[in-house]
């Protein structure tokens, strides 16, 4: 139970990044490394466009991405933003 609350977690900081970053001009660089993660995840999921530098593999054996760099927010991503504003509480009930 406890992952499945962690996914719901993870799913929705990825949603706060993307509607953060609908309201920006594009491209966004972004460095830090939780935030690369959720781009990719959003990438992966078609609602944004980001490119990445290539993976480097740390001495522990971690790969770590540098930069993404956000050049576009999908149509899909779009409409995802606009259905979870619409379906968000008002700020008196949160």
């Amino acid at each position: 139970m406890k992952r499945s609350q962690s996914r719901v977690g993870h799913a929705s900081e990825c949603y706060e990044l993307l509607e953060f970053l609908s309201r920006r001009q594009m491209p966004v660089v972004c460095s830090e490394p939780d935030d690369i993660h959720k781009i990719l995840a959003l990438r992966s999921a078609s609602l944004l466009q980001a490119m990445t530098e290539p993976a480097v593999v740390l001495r522990t054996g971690e790969r770590r991405i540098a930069r993404a760099i956000v050049t576009g927010i999908t149509a899909e991503g779009r409409a995802a933003c606009m259905l979870r504003s619409a379906t968000a509480l008002p700020a008196s009930r949160r």
